[in-house]
């Protein structure tokens, strides 16, 4: 402004200043005030949309309250009775999004565009929300998710699979209190998970196969008729190779003159890397057939394809359950973490490098590991001279 001189207007107790430089109109900008008595409040620029009769409208409002000692006194505290309402229609606002509404119409859109995995996290919202679902997130305490961790145990769920369910509520309230919805954040306040006492996994994978277990699996798969999920068996077993790399597999990714696979590095997926063919895995290459316009080693039965277009092969997983299931491997084994799952595959591969005597360090590259403490696990299965070392304690005469 240039200066603190204020100018009349038309409207008693109605008065501006004009700013220095900036032009409103193709006129200096005005401030207005409003005064009477011996007080007075300031309303706002020219260029925020005010004028001389909305400043006399604001003080006819202020002199009536005050003459019938109702309402707003000033314009000071009118304005604070506006935030009040306001900050109330917020509130209400937030109390109407309830945690179903959070998953389904904010927290899945989001993953969907950062997690190849998100199709987990849909199937895991539909198991939330039919207990959960329907709470407004206020309303969503420690003591819901409790119940909803207990109902999740007494269904037979293993400790990590409920610590997921538990992860991705907290992630989803994570999401909720750093994202603003037409300037309002979705929640405001401590997250719930935080208050409730997770549950602890069990140990990790042991068990590994035998070599007679694991001609057993591959003979049952052969006579069942289910050549692809033999083939998948002696790959994984062979190379190391996840469930997921088998069926992602293509064969622009398998160098039989140099007997290399390339598992490919994607975003949001395990390391990538080389995994090397010996003559088991050779066999499987060779007994396949090429099928015209189609990239993959192992495609996707009918085509595969999901609505959206995702491809899906869960029936050799399945097939695999109930080959195990058919030769006994998990006959008695009540411990989920020990029962023979197609991920077991990946787990003799190591084991059975390390009883060979492998070092440690080329089992890590072999199994594609991050760090070496994730393949140390498979340390104590490594051959080595202290074993025989205690056989002659006794000191000889």
């Amino acid at each position: 402004m240039d200066d603190r001189r204020k100018f009349r207007t038309q409207y008693p107790g109605v008065r501006y200043r004009e700013h220095k430089v900036r032009k409103h109109i193709g006129l200096p900008d005005r401030y207005f005030f409003i005064r009477w008595r011996n007080t007075e409040e300031r309303v706002g620029w020219a260029s925020d949309g005010w004028n001389a009769r909305k400043a006399a409208d604001l003080l006819s409002i202020v002199r009536r309250n005050q003459a019938i000692g109702e309402g707003p006194q000033s314009l000071g505290e009118m304005r604070r009775v506006q935030e009040e309402a306001r900050a109330k229609r917020e509130a209400e606002k937030k109390r109407l999004i309830s945690l179903g509404g959070l998953l389904i119409d904010h927290y899945l859109p989001h993953v969907k565009r950062r997690k190849r995995s998100w199709r987990d996290d849909f199937y895991r919202i539909n198991r939330i929300n039919s207990f959960l679902g329907h709470l407004p997130l206020p309303d969503v305490s420690p003591e819901n998710l409790e119940g909803f961790k207990a109902r999740l145990e007494d269904s037979g769920l293993a400790p990590a699979t409920v610590l997921q369910y538990l992860g991705l509520i907290r992630s989803a309230f994570n999401f909720a209190i750093r994202t603003k919805i037409d300037g309002v954040f979705l929640f405001e306040g401590a997250n719930p998970v935080k208050s409730v006492e997770l549950p602890r996994p069990k140990g990790r994978r042991e068990r590994f196969l035998s070599p007679a277990e694991l001609d057993a699996l591959v003979e049952a798969a052969a006579e069942f008729g289910w050549l692809d999920l033999r083939d998948a068996i002696v790959l994984s077993v062979n190379t190391g190779m996840r469930y997921g790399e088998i069926v992602r597999l293509e064969w622009s990714d398998v160098d039989l003159v140099h007997g290399v696979i390339t598992v490919r590095h994607e975003e949001h997926r395990k390391p990538g890397g080389p995994c090397y063919i010996n003559a088991d895995t050779r066999a499987v290459f060779d007994g396949r057939e090429r099928v015209r316009g189609e990239p993959r080693v192992f495609p996707p039965p009918n085509g595969g394809f999901m609505k959206n277009g995702s491809i899906t092969r869960e029936d050799i997983s399945k097939q695999f359950a109930k080959v195990a299931k058919r030769i006994g491997l998990n006959r008695g084994v009540t411990d989920s973490s020990q029962q023979v799952v197609f991920h077991t595959l990946r787990h003799t591969f190591a084991s059975w490098l390390a009883l060979n005597g492998t070092d440690i360090f080329r089992i890590k590259t072999l199994m594609r590991h991050e760090t070496i403490s994730m393949t140390m696990r498979y340390a104590h299965l490594i051959p080595d001279a202290t074993r025989g070392a205690v056989e002659n304690i006794r000191p000889k005469q």
